[in-house]
């Protein structure tokens, strides 16, 4: 019966993981160039990123949140499909969430491999709680800041919307579609160049532990609504990540290695969702 069950979840598991992990093109409208001088496509864009900041809902929503993650393209390690209530400050970089009692709310995790880690040493905290902080500070976000690094291209649909398209080959490549006052409606963008992380850490010269990966794979779709009194809020957040080359090594006192893992590969796949 317990074999039953367990093939059982993984179907369910990858019927979930390959409906989620494709984020589909938005299918726009028949676009028509908007021809302006990059000077002010940038002053467009900040007053959009400075829309977000300002006009972004203080209230708090329910939130369902899906996450699953797995290594090596084999072991799942996590499925879950949790409620919560969110507060969201722009202004602040806060996210605050607090999960809600809910009889839907499922957590399946891989205890054999997380149960190897304590406190912050375990990676689920970069497969699930950093992608959602992430992609939710939505003003932070590379293109909104980095101008140099990006071309621009504004644009607009027949029924009057405007669409910025941005492109990095360093960085990221995507669009953002935003209405006459300069709310943000939807916006989808992907990574283009792999980047290292190096999160080592150590203490009065001793080697606490060494952890780096490489992002190799980022691709995320944002749809963004007002509510009656015009304020912004995310209606649904998609982000798709693959994490190459997980390395980490943590040191005892003595200097003594008591957990290694080496060359490890992530896929994670986040659903954020208000109900």
């Amino acid at each position: 019966m317990k074999k039953y069950l367990l093939a059982l979840f993984m179907l369910l598991f990858l019927n979930s993981w390959n409906a989620q992990a494709q984020i589909e093109d938005t299918d726009l409208e028949e676009l028509v160039i908007d021809k302006l001088s990059r000077a002010n496509i940038v002053e467009i864009i900040k007053k959009v990123r400075n829309q977000m900041y300002n006009n972004y809902v203080q209230d708090n929503y329910h939130y369902l949140v899906s996450h699953q993650a797995s290594m090596n393209d084999s072991t799942k390690l996590l499925n879950s499909q949790v409620m919560y209530d969110v507060v969201i400050n722009l202004k602040n970089k806060k996210i605050i969430k607090s999960v809600i009692d809910d009889k839907n709310n499922k957590t399946v995790m891989d205890t054999l491999f997380f149960n190897r880690y304590t406190g912050n040493d375990s990676p689920v905290y970069w497969l699930t709680e950093v992608v959602i902080r992430k992609y939710v500070n939505v003003p932070e976000l590379d293109f909104f800041n980095k101008f140099k690094d990006y071309s621009f291209e504004r644009k607009r649909t027949k029924d009057g919307q405007y669409v910025i398209e941005f492109y990095s080959d360093q960085f990221y490549e995507g669009y953002f579609q935003y209405d006459s006052k300069f709310n943000l409606k939807k916006m989808e963008f992907e990574l283009l160049k792999p980047y290292v992380i190096d999160h080592s850490q150590s203490k009065n010269g001793k080697a606490m532990f060494e952890k780096n990966w490489v992002y190799t794979k980022e691709k995320v779709a944002i749809v963004f609504k007002t509510n009656q009194e015009g304020k912004n809020y995310i209606d649904e957040l998609k982000a798709f990540e693959e994490i190459q080359d997980y390395n980490f090594t943590r040191f005892d006192s003595q200097g003594k290695v008591i957990i290694k893992d080496e060359d490890l590969n992530f896929k994670s796949n986040l659903v954020f969702k208000k109900m």
